[in-house]
This record gives structure tokens, sequence and C-alpha cells, in this order.
């Protein structure tokens, strides 16, 4: 929504959950993630935050509010990731791939 926010989000194949990393570097803001995203769900999970009074509860996506300095990581679920949907389709960046295996739990790069 302002220059000195930061939203980006770390997801996988095979994996059916989405962590979103939602950053402020400058003062007070609000950040309307329904307006970036339109199928994220309404309400997502704060599973860290830079506010450790945060940390579990739910937070409202069409508006975050961000103290000055303050970093948020959310979690949803979805079966369709942000990396296979045609508006992010060129905007995504996949550094390297790796996927998950269910029985052993671990992340692996023989893909």
């Amino acid at each position: 929504n302002d220059s000195h926010s930061v939203v980006y989000t770390r997801e996988l194949d095979g994996i059916d959950r989405v962590f979103l990393v939602v950053l402020n570097f400058g003062e007070s803001t609000t950040v309307n993630l329904k307006e970036m995203i339109s199928n994220i769900p309404t309400r997502v999970r704060i599973r860290l935050s830079t506010n450790s009074t945060y940390e579990g509860s739910e937070v409202d996506t069409y508006g975050i509010l961000l103290d000055k300095g303050e970093g948020l990581i959310l979690e949803y679920n979805t079966k369709n990731l942000l990396h296979h949907q045609t508006a992010f389709r060129n905007r995504c960046f996949v550094s390297n791939r790796a996927c998950y295996s269910s029985v052993l739990n671990i992340l692996h790069s023989l893909c």
C-alpha cells in the first residue's frame, strides 16, 4: 500500500499452507492483503510477530494495522498456490525447487 511496506509469500508445491511475510519499515500503516491477493481468506493466523502478544491470533486481511517497524508472518491454507495463478505467473520467483515428503516429513531436492 505504501513504499515502506513489503509483502511476500513462501509456498511450496505439495504443501497446502502459505506463509505470508508482512514487513513495515515506515510509520504506522494499514495493509489490505485482500486487495493484493483476491483469493486469500478473510482471516489468517499470525504465526510470528515482532509483538509477541499477537502470535496465534487471527487478523482480518482487509485491513492489517502495522506499527512502525512491525513485522508479521501469517499462515493460511489453500489448494491454489499463488505461483500457479495466472495473475501472479510472471511475478513469482522460485530460487530452488524443493519437494515435500509427507511420509518422511522432510523437504528434498530430488523432485
